[in-house]
């Protein structure tokens, strides 16, 4: 008899059953409430890792636009970095001429849906590896504008930002607040995300990706959906960028070039493409690599490429996939449970089991066996001759 039968063996098992079907409920959201109350308590300190945190969470929302892209709709991007400056330069190219912090933001998100939607038109007419290669142009000539066109994103120098947005008491000049702000805005991205990947075009795009010629003849616009998919990515990945010049105070081109596309694509692998917080956790990784760990060991690359290699070989659903497959063997017990309950059923109302207490066995002290005076034989005739 394995472990887990003799668990279900137990009298207790109708409360371990009742304790884990609660917990498939509750288990979810209490966690995720226990981890944003502890970001905030430590993005509220004034130490360093506050600083990582805030950098985790601004870089978490990108790769998560990378993770949604890839993960759902199996088209992996390498120029999402492309629209982080995109999101970046247009706040602060907008601010040097003369538009109000408020304005700037505003300015920013239309040029990002506008760039978005313009690019998405080429990107998806091809898939596989060919949209693999188109993205790293993309983001490649994107890196090109914003290095050589020094009239107006002053080249490799950058550009600094002046002032962040200020509404009544509202002030993201205050660190604290632009510290709360990132982590608001990184929970609502996430749970928006999480909702698309739930809807009915959420699990299209899953289909898509798994046998589109099939999802195409059931009468899906498949191109459309990849279509959409990629707008909603380059909208993410835009609003990381703007949370990134307001952390950073300045936008450069090495913001956006290739080793930058490499690091998103590298933490939505790392924490597990297809899970949407899983980028999050591979950020908060690949940050701690390069802010924490590089101080004190002078190749960090070398381990972090190490890391990320012993993670694809012993767990190819990334981090994430670790707690998946913890949820599956609860799943699983949670069955087995089940089949134990069911399997021995308790006795009708008011009648317990022959043996049990209250009904003894036939032929004990207070029940007359078949046959005996008061108990005529099984299969004698009634009414008699």
């Amino acid at each position: 008899m394995s472990r887990d039968e003799v668990v279900i063996s137990q009298p207790n098992g109708r409360v371990l059953l009742a304790f884990l079907e609660r917990s498939r409920l509750l288990a979810g959201p209490v966690v995720g409430v226990a981890a944003v109350v502890i970001v905030a308590v430590l993005l509220a300190g004034s130490g360093f890792a506050a600083t990582l945190l805030e950098d985790a969470l601004v870089y978490a929302i990108a790769a998560m636009a990378v993770d949604f892209l890839g993960g759902y709709a199996g088209l992996v991007s390498l120029g999402m970095a492309g629209f982080l400056g995109i999101g970046a330069y247009s706040v602060a190219i907008a601010e040097v001429h003369g538009f109000s912090p408020w304005a700037a933001v505003g300015l920013a998100i239309v040029v990002i849906l506008g760039t978005s939607a313009a690019l998405g038109v080429i990107a998806v007419r091809v898939k596989g590896v060919s949209f693999v290669i188109i993205t790293l142009a993309m983001g490649q000539i994107i890196w090109g504008l914003g290095f050589q066109w020094v009239s107006l994103s002053e080249g490799d120098n950058g550009i600094t930002l002046n002032a962040l947005p200020v509404l009544g008491g509202y002030d993201l000049n205050n660190p604290l607040t632009l510290k709360m702000t990132c982590l608001v805005v990184f929970v609502v991205s996430a749970l928006v995300l999480a909702v698309i990947t739930r809807s009915p075009f959420g699990l299209s795009l899953q289909g898509i990706r798994s046998n589109e010629p099939r999802m195409g003849a059931l009468g899906y616009r498949t191109g459309l959906h990849r279509y959409l998919a990629w707008v909603i990515a380059g909208f993410f990945a835009g609003i990381s960028g703007i949370l990134f010049v307001f952390v950073n105070g300045l936008i450069s081109p090495d913001a956006m070039d290739f080793s930058a596309n490499g690091f998103l694509v590298v933490m939505a692998v790392l924490g597990g493409l297809g899970s949407i917080w899983g980028p999050a956790i591979g950020a908060l990784i690949i940050v701690l690599f390069q802010q924490e760990l590089s101080i004190y060991v002078t190749r960090w690359q070398t381990l972090m490429g190490l890391t990320l290699i012993a993670v694809v070989l012993f767990g190819p659903g990334g981090l994430w996939g670790l707690v998946r497959a913890g949820l599956k063997r609860r799943d699983a017990l949670i069955a087995r449970l089940r089949e134990s309950v069911n399997a021995a059923p308790p006795g009708p109302a008011g009648m317990p089991p022959a043996g049990s207490a209250g009904m003894p066995p036939a032929g004990s002290a207070g029940m007359p066996p078949a046959g005996s005076a008061g108990m005529p034989p099984a299969g004698a005739e009634r009414g008699g001759s």
